[in-house]
């Protein structure tokens, strides 16, 4: 029988390890269903258009994006980049990214330098399109948060507050969020391309002859030089000659999939449809020089699991002064037909008509930006092809290459575009590659205005976002090179030559991070300590960039790589970012995949359980985390207009992950800083953490799970308010004790490297809800000053209690899985139902007449159910398999609420309400149910399903059918109990109205403490409300003298959720690279002519694989 936990027998040295089975990094895409396998995506650049033909172009020696870093000097990278993307140095050691050659990374690799291709983000979503959807509640997201109660009370919106979205762009065709792109103060969008993805090129230049009167005539002369073709009339009307008398035009265009794409940056297509651009010699578009400009958009969308290709030709043209161009018009009805060639259904073999003249202008600022398309005139949208006028990266030096800016940088040290070139060669645009970053902007600024068919029974419903009144900056950064530079920008620095400079202001007040990067060995660094964590902390500390810069809120996803311990990625892990989990929402029962399937019962009412795959803490440095907790599993949103098949009717989509939890915490914020604003108090960053961190709702969780526990926006807004004994609490320990860690890679850097006036955290100290008593000494210990603030009338009486989750009751339940059962109402092919258990046999068996005792399952006093399903690593994985890991198969975890409305004792998925649910593919599923007392009002019921078919971790599903399998079934029920670790000054205190109280407390380690992370919390609470510190700290194990073994031994300790003397079976196959249980041990190394250490690891059962970073 596999274990959940494996004791590790002895330990001499290291600093993190895991649980580890899958170590080839997985596709940053995720899924809802943990139940069924799914195709990895497809992209197809091959695809021919109508619009314009493209010749295979044929590379000896193709150029690739590569990260590459080491001992040495960074001259020799910047003698071999084609171009130079990204560099960091420090006194020995340099990081950076660029284009090379293979010749020149083979080179590098010679010269002991680490190379990686650079790789895409992982987005920390689990999308879904609204395909046959059927759900039964729109959104749950403004009643749970308590956004729709400050938003009915107060008019609260987000008003005034700017968020940038770090994501795959964003796509605003949608009317529900059109308004929020943020603008500047001449009305133009406000949007940066980091990846270089929105460049448009437009130099393909067409001569007119056009009289003085205005009248345009044959151009009959020599064409001259740098000058493609001319322009003619014919009693048809006016025409760019692209045909050339059949040979065609060769057209640059830039390719937006470079490197993944096939070709270069550039590629040339061949247009030979002469594009009509006049009805007559008199009636035509105005050129003031007579030089049309021509270019072609090249996107590349995700469609499900492939990529669709996106042409839009446009010109551009000089409409006022001779030279100065200022306006483009895009064929958008030949891109809508070229784009559904394939479909008959929406259009399908195109009739172009090649025609510019029935198209609408647009000029940068007149607030018609938008690329957007109604096919049939009815009034809906059904085609998007993104907005114009993003600044654009200029990453592999297309625009800028002839120019040099450094040359010990690079030819164009990422020149930074304008939106909209004047000179008519190139403009920017924003569109979203995957619809991603759509989704995580729209669930903070949709409007609500839309109504859109979610039953998919003609009855229409609005989607709101949390702040629908704060608008949006998006910020495209889809590989691991271009983050940094995203930030930068937002934070109100410009890059001049190899130095940021800050301009006086942040262009944003909110970051929203919603990806991670999991394969951080790779990166040669762990999370919280890399590079980019590095900044992203320095990005939220006052002063630490510039002395002048006042910081911004970066909030980021934890990730989805749960349910294990120590699942943070970079920069996930940062110290002072403000990092979000996720909690459940099911009103996505009976939508889309989960529609007709017994599994999931029939009904969304349950919500506010921690999901199952959010990434849990302890960050590297040992700081409690994750901070808070938003909605992830899982909402609607709306969505692009674009109509991708027959059955698309309303543009909204199912969408969750972490990736949505961190948005809506960011539009919490939004929310928060408005009413701070009209209150006109100052705030930073820090006081918006503590607010947001101290109004939460408790989950019952513990603080590597929860943080702090839900955003919650009322509490939030009754603070600032002073109403229902709202109280806020914070310490002045936390940044310094996180500071004195962080400072140590800080120095590290090269600031001036990264060409920054200064990269160095502020010595003010700041204050922090969560306590970091930092790392210690068995014996030793530490105190920290806490604030509580109180803003209202009223005297609080409050009561500060240390508090601690420990086991009260854990009993379990064996038995073997019978596959293929059927529900008795659904009778439909392949489709099965869980094998029931009601929660009550979930016990231990003393003698035969506890068979057949009825007993109340969960206590009374229970405030946290964590169920966990465990079978054997030999009924997991069969062994026999010619190839490793070909031939897995798992079950999953449910709980249900069953009310046996007709009492015949026989469950039908009608009478189940689902709770949560748990599943990965590994040996051990989890789910974790808070205050099951009350959250359960009939029988708790557990759903144990055998997935119908094996899975291989190479080729996915494998069609083959599953088998029973032995499987234990283990009820855990804890409860906060007093933390004998912390001492007060005080337990009991009165607060004054519109004043604060200093409490002092005291951390004594323990002198029989392990090596490892401890953590718990502080309660502190009166009659109407409660604030949960989350604390942590780490402990040393002090190293014995040189040539003599440090011991740790594990022991496992079942009364705690974490322990730090073992590690659980919480791998995952078929997730990212850090989905598995991670420890981390802190050694105190006073002899420093120590340089070398001797690892000996030895653990229980032949089935653990772990791996070890130091």
């Amino acid at each position: 029988m596999a274990k959940k936990s494996f004791v590790i027998q002895e330990l001499t040295f290291f600093l993190i390890f895991t649980l580890l089975f899958s170590t080839v990094a997985k596709p940053a895409f995720s899924f809802y269903d943990v139940d069924l396998t799914h195709p990895n995506q497809t992209f197809d650049f091959a695809e021919k258009s109508g619009i314009i033909t493209f010749l295979p172009e044929l590379y000896e020696n193709p150029v690739k994006r590569y990260v590459v870093f080491g001992s040495g000097s960074i001259s020799d990278v910047r003698s071999a980049a084609h171009n130079l993307i990204y560099e960091i140095s420090s006194k020995n050691d340099f990081f950076s990214v660029g284009v090379f050659s293979q010749n020149d990374i083979l080179n590098l690799k010679l010269k002991g330098y680490t190379v990686i291709e650079d790789f895409p983000l992982e987005f920390d979503s689990l999308s879904q399109s609204n395909t046959n959807m059927v759900a039964h509640e729109g959104s749950k997201i403004g009643k749970v948060l308590g956004s729709d109660y400050v938003y009915q009370k107060y008019n609260y919106t987000g008003r005034g507050v700017t968020i940038g979205i770090v994501d795959t762009g964003t796509d605003f065709s949608n009317p529900d969020i059109r308004d929020s792109l943020a603008r500047d103060k001449n009305n133009i969008p406000i949007m940066i391309d980091a990846d270089g993805q929105g460049l448009v090129l437009t130099n393909a230049t067409f001569i007119a002859n056009i009289n003085d009167k205005g009248i345009i005539k044959n151009y009959t002369t020599t064409i001259p030089k740098n000058i493609t073709a001319n322009v003619y009339v014919n009693s048809k009307g006016v025409f760019l000659n692209l045909n050339k008398n059949g040979k065609g035009t060769d057209v640059q265009v830039f390719n937006s999939m470079y490197p993944k794409g096939g070709g270069g940056p550039v590629i040339t297509g061949t247009s030979s449809n002469d594009y009509k651009i006049g009805k007559n010699n008199r009636n035509f578009i105005i050129s003031k020089s007579g030089i049309y400009h021509f270019g072609v958009i090249y996107e590349s969308v995700l469609q499900g699991q492939s990529s669709r290709l996106q042409l839009v030709p446009v010109l551009v043209v000089d409409s006022k002064i001779a030279g100065l161009y200022d306006t483009i018009i895009s064929d958008m009805s030949d891109s809508w037909k070229d784009f559904t060639r394939f479909d008959t259904s929406l259009g399908g073999n195109p009739n172009y008509d090649f025609d510019f003249t029935d198209e609408t202008p647009i000029t940068l600022g007149n607030g018609k930006e938008f690329l957007i398309y109604n096919s049939n005139k009815d009034g809906k949208l059904d085609y998007s092809a993104g907005t114009i006028g993003a600044r654009v990266l200029d990453v592999y030096g297309v625009v800028g290459k002839s120019s040099t800016i450094d040359k010990k940088i690079g030819a164009t040290n990422r020149t930074l575009l304008s939106p909209f070139d004047s000179k008519g060669n190139y403009f920017g645009i924003m569109y979203d590659f995957q619809g991603h970053g759509t989704s995580t902007a729209a669930s903070i600024t949709s409007k609500g205005a839309e109504k859109y068919d979610i039953y998919g029974n003609t009855t229409k419903f609005t989607l709101r976002g949390v702040a629908p009144g704060a608008e949006i900056v998006p910020i495209k950064a889809l590989w691991f090179g271009d983050a940094v530079y995203g930030w930068l920008w937002a934070a109100g620095f410009n890059q001049e030559k190899n130095t940021w400079i800050f301009e006086g202001k942040p262009r944003v007040d909110i970051i929203s991070n919603s990806w991670g990067i999991s394969t951080f060995p790779i990166l040669q660094s762990v999370p919280g300590l890399d590079m980019q964590s590095l900044l992203l902390s320095a990005l939220e500390v006052p002063g630490s960039l510039n002395k002048n810069y006042p910081g911004i809120l970066v909030v980021s996803s934890a990730g989805n790589a749960g349910h294990g311990y120590g699942t943070l990625g970079t920069p996930d892990a940062a110290p002072y970012a403000l990092t979000v989990g996720a909690v459940t929402n099911n009103v996505y029962i009976g939508s889309g995949s989960f529609k007709n399937q017994p599994r999931f019962g029939n009904s969304t009412y349950f919500s506010g359980d921690v999901a199952g795959f959010s990434s849990r803490g302890p960050g590297l440095v040992g700081d409690p985390k994750p901070d808070l907790m938003g909605i992830g599993e899982y909402s609607f949103t709306p969505i692009s207009v674009t109509k991708y098949n027959k059955n698309a009717t309303d543009p909204f989509a199912l969408f969750g992950g972490t990736s949505m939890a961190a948005p809506l915490v960011a539009g919490s914020a939004a929310v928060l800083m408005e009413s701070l604003k009209q209150k006109g108090e100052q705030y930073n960053t820090f006081r918006i953490e503590n607010i947001l961190m101290s109004t939460a709702t408790d989950l019952e969780n513990d603080p590597f799970t929860q943080g702090a526990g839900l955003v919650n926006v009322t509490n939030a807004i009754n603070f600032v308010k002073g109403k229902d004994e709202t109280f806020i609490v914070y310490n002045n320990a936390s940044y310094s004790n996180i500071k004195k860690i962080l400072d140590v890679p800080i120095k590290a850097l090269n600031s001036s490297s990264i060409g920054l006036e200064r990269f160095q955290l502020n010595n003010k100290s700041f204050s922090e809800t969560s306590w970091f008593g930092g790392r210690l000494l068995p014996g030793e210990r530490t105190s920290a000053t806490f604030t509580i603030e109180n803003p209202t009338n009223k005297t609080l009486e409050i009561k500060i209690t240390p508090k601690t989750l420990k086991l009260i009751k854990k009993s379990q339940y064996d038995d073997t899985t019978v596959v293929n059962l059927k529900d008795p109402l659904l009778n439909k092919s392949g489709v099965f139902r869980p094998n029931y258990l009601p929660l009550e046999n979930v016990k231990d068996r003393l003698d035969l007449l506890s068979f057949f005792q009825k007993s109340k399952p969960i206590p009374d006093d229970a405030s946290l159910m964590v169920l966990n399903l465990n079978f054997p690593f030999s009924e997991f994985l069969n062994a026999s398999s010619k190839m490793y890991a070909a031939d897995i198969e798992i079950s999953s975890l449910y709980l249900y609420d069953w009310d046996d409305k007709n009492k015949d004792g026989k469950q039908t998925y009608t009478e189940l309400s689902m709770v949560n649910r748990g599943g990965s593919w590994g040996t051990v599923q989890e789910l974790r149910v808070s205050e099951p007392n009350s959250k359960i009002k009939h029988v708790p019921l557990v759903g144990v399903y055998p997935v119908p078919t094996r899975y291989s971790y190479w080729q996915g599903d494998t069609k083959k059918n599953s088998t029973s399998m032995d499987y234990t079934i283990s009820a855990s029920y804890y409860k906060k109990e007093n933390w004998n670790d912390i001492w007060l000054n005080s337990n009991d205190i009165q607060v004054a109205p519109h004043s604060s109280v200093h409490v002092m407390a005291t951390l004594v380690v323990p002198l029989d403490s392990q090596p490892g992370v401890y953590q718990g919390f502080l309660s502190v609470k009166d009659d109407l409300h409660e604030v949960n510190v989350p604390v942590s700290f780490g402990v040393l194990k002090k190293l014995q003298p040189k040539d003599l073994p440090t011991v740790l031994k594990g022991s496992k300790n079942g009364n705690i959720l974490y322990g730090t003397g073992y590690i659980g079976g919480a791998f995952d196959m078929a997730n990212r690279y850090n989905a598995g249980d991670w420890r981390q041990y802190y050694f105190d190394v006073q002899d420093r002519t120590i340089n070398t250490v001797s690892l000996n690891i030895s653990w229980e059962n032949k089935d653990t694989n772990l791996s070890v970073f130091v």
